[in-house]
């Protein structure tokens, strides 16, 4: 038998996962020829079969620079990349292969795919648009441009290609599910149910669209959805780690649908132990930095800047804890006419980190011309949302530590705390499973203590801030007397009053977070002293905020 024979025998036993045997008869040929490539590049295709990214990203550098003008050499090396979140090599090695191929749809997605985890969208676009150009029903080309479209707020093309994914190929999952999500952001909440059991009925291991599912339902005894849970939890050991996490979150949504809270708390805890058990925290370290932003920002240093009228939006940053009622706070302010509700930005903290190295040691290094760079950044970014608004509502909650540097770098912009019961909040917190890793929620004690250090910080600049600038809203309030509290919140804004702010539910607009199928009803009081159902199982909790006393 020659080499090109058993190449032949190695891609049979391949197409029949017999990879084992494949791999031993391409391990003959290359112990007679090590530089034979193309049994080099398919052992990479094996391992990256397997799981094994390392060594077939290794396999594949070595079939390429072999054989450097093998375009698809070239492009698996480039995949490979991608998957082990090498995004700048991936761009480097997927380039390579365009160059000596242009024609190849699968390497411009490949290309798609870094751009858009660079956060390079315009380029993405471009490169998700030529793939669709050269292969029309390339499905997840559509799903991944309607990824970028609603990152980038074009909600409308998002959804059109989201639509043109499905529509080529029923069984793309991932473009269903982001559908729906859409769809619950914009409000319409019934179809994104049906599109959720949609994926649900045909792929019912695809725990993702069950967690998103879960959200917008209460459930009851006899819902078949039940069931379902249930019997992926006999098999909850072959899941993967970051699905059964979440598949116990989602059951203790339901058993705490179902009143039984015992139950629920057991499967809230599992989750959040086994979510706490995939990251490091550095509660010294944040610790110590929040002392240090304290130190900075002291009533001597806080620093006098006038506020001068410009022709740009004035941001209204909502902070606190996640949680706290910000979702809702942001709905009653986006509601006015003059009010635009960007949702939950990262922008302040992108630049921050961009210009700051070391935040917040390295503050004191910058002159007031390097700080200033950074609102008006912030501003020309925010303003392209809404041009014509007056106000523009950031919504991050985690905003909260750089209230003293807004102030400096955007004297016009106001402030928003949002406050809520430390029990109600932290158990909220602890029940709920956030799309990003928000490292402090997995742990009672560590949430505890967190809550302490945030409120002890917003003692800091209510003593350092001036009042026209901070203000504080109670979540408790807010239930307890809407009109009053949304009538004195809109007055802080210095706006006339507007009646369509009691009717925030009403909004035809995109919310996006983790509350957005919640704001699309009235407000409702179940969510008050929600905490003591869990009480015989928060000692941790009540210890930490106990310290704080």
């Amino acid at each position: 038998m020659n080499i090109h024979q058993s190449m032949q025998m190695a891609v049979k036993f391949a197409n029949g996962r017999n990879f084992a045997e494949a791999e031993k008869i391409l391990r003959g040929i290359l112990a007679t020829n090590n530089q034979f490539h193309p049994a080099i590049h398919m052992l990479g295709q094996l391992a990256f079969q397997s799981g094994r990214e390392d060594i077939a990203a290794k396999l594949f550098h070595q079939a390429a620079t072999i054989d450097p003008n093998n375009a698809g050499y070239h492009r698996d090396f480039a995949e490979t990349l991608f998957f082990m979140g090498h995004y700048k090599d991936t761009l480097m090695a997927i380039n390579r292969s365009i160059q000596i191929n242009q024609n190849d749809p699968k390497a411009h997605f490949i290309a798609g795919n870094g751009l858009m985890h660079m956060g390079e969208n315009e380029q993405a676009i471009k490169a998700f648009k030529h793939t669709i150009k050269m292969d029309p029903n390339h499905s997840f080309a559509h799903n991944n441009l309607g990824s970028v479209y609603e990152k980038e707020d074009k909600l409308k093309e998002a959804k059109n290609h989201y639509e043109l994914a499905m529509k080529v190929d029923q069984s793309n999952v991932l473009a269903i599910n982001n559908l729906a999500t859409l769809l619950t952001a914009e409000g319409d909440l019934d179809k994104a149910k049906k599109l959720l059991n949609q994926i649900i009925k045909t792929k019912p291991d695809y725990i993702e669209a069950h967690h998103n599912l879960s959200a917008l339902k209460r459930y009851k005894e006899g819902d078949e959805h039940i069931a379902i849970l249930l019997s992926l939890l006999e098999s909850v050991e072959q899941i993967p780690l970051d699905n059964k996490y979440r598949l116990y979150f989602i059951l203790g949504k339901v058993h705490a649908d179902l009143k039984d809270y015992d139950k629920a708390f057991e499967f809230y805890e599992l989750g959040n132990n086994l979510k706490r058990s995939t990251f490091e925290y550095y509660e010294d370290r944040f610790i110590e930095n929040v002392e240090k932003i304290k130190a900075i920002y002291s009533k001597e240093n806080i620093g006098k800047e006038k506020v001068t009228k410009s022709n740009k939006p004035v941001p209204i940053f909502v902070v606190g804890m996640p949680r706290s009622g910000s979702t809702l706070v942001e709905q009653i302010l986006a509601s006015h006419s003059e009010i635009f509700g960007a949702g939950e930005l990262t922008i302040l903290s992108e630049y921050v980190n961009e210009i700051i190295q070391n935040y917040p040691e390295d503050l004191e290094k910058l002159s007031d011309q390097e700080l200033q760079k950074i609102g008006g950044k912030y501003l020309d970014k925010i303003s392209a949302f809404d041009p014509n608004a007056k106000y523009i509502v950031d919504k991050n909650p985690g905003n909260f530590l750089y209230a003293g540097l807004i102030k400096k770098i955007l004297p016009e912009a106001l402030i928003i705390n949002t406050n809520r019961n430390a029990m109600d909040c932290c158990v909220s917190n602890y029940t709920h499973l956030f799309l990003d890793t928000i490292h402090y929620t997995n742990d009672l004690g560590e949430l505890g203590r967190y809550f302490n250090i945030y409120s002890d910080l917003m003692a800091h600049w209510r003593s350092v801030l001036p009042n026209e600038m901070l203000y504080d809203i109670s979540y408790e309030d807010v239930v307890d007397n809407l009109e009053q509290e949304a009538k004195s919140l809109i007055e802080f804004t210095g706006l006339d009053w507007e009646e369509s702010c009691l009717e925030f539910h009403k909004k035809k607009s995109n919310v996006k977070t983790a509350s957005a199928a919640q704001v699309r009803k009235p407000i409702y009081k179940s969510s008050v002293e929600r905490w003591r159902v869990y009480e015989e199982h928060l000692g941790p909790l009540i210890s930490a905020l106990k310290d704080k006393e």
